[in-house]
């Protein structure tokens, strides 16, 4: 009978850690969603400063932009970012998809984000090249590493790819 009781109540204890931990993740779930809007909206307004209200990177965070350049803190990564927004990135606009949201620990996640952006003015490249034109639209996929930091959340690595638009029709996963 003594075990019994033993028995019974650690799984009733089980049971309440599961559900603390289940509301946890919801809190958690919906901050993260809100940190993906930040960088959507900060994308949006062209406000890539990264301060302020759109605060999302960590200190050490890392980026791989399609080009494959590896920004290794978040001022490397502002100033990559404002490098190429008087060239491209502020004739953009985003629209942010939230495909996956994996907890791996209670203070690490794992997003994935599908992106489609649209060229909102004809871009003349630096080299006097023709750009994107207006209306153009591309694709990406982002994989967010975020991190819990003093309850509030944070990039530490991003990694963007570019959608091939000639691959993506074969693809079986692609409404995943």
């Amino acid at each position: 009978m003594k075990n019994a009781i033993v028995i019974v109540l650690s799984l009733l204890f089980l049971c309440c850690l599961n559900g603390f931990n289940s509301i946890a993740q919801s809190a958690d779930d919906q901050k993260i969603r809100a940190l993906i809007q930040k960088a959507e909206d900060a994308w949006n307004t062209h406000d890539y400063s990264y301060s302020g209200k759109y605060d999302i990177y960590a200190e050490e965070a890392v980026l791989v932009n399609p080009a494959g350049m590896y920004w290794k803190n978040r001022s490397q990564i502002i100033k990559g970012i404002q490098g190429f927004a008087p060239i491209i990135f502020q004739y953009e606009s985003t629209k942010y998809n939230i495909k996956n949201i994996r907890f791996l620990a209670p203070a690490v996640a794992l997003v994935i984000v599908h992106s489609r952006d649209r060229v909102e003015k004809d871009i003349i490249l630096p080299n006097g090249e023709r750009g994107p034109g207006a209306g153009d639209t591309t694709e990406a996929m982002y994989t967010y590493t975020l991190i819990k930091i003093d309850e509030n959340w944070k990039v530490s690595s991003l990694h963007i790819t570019k959608v091939d638009a000639n691959a993506a029709p074969s693809n079986p996963f692609r409404n995943n």
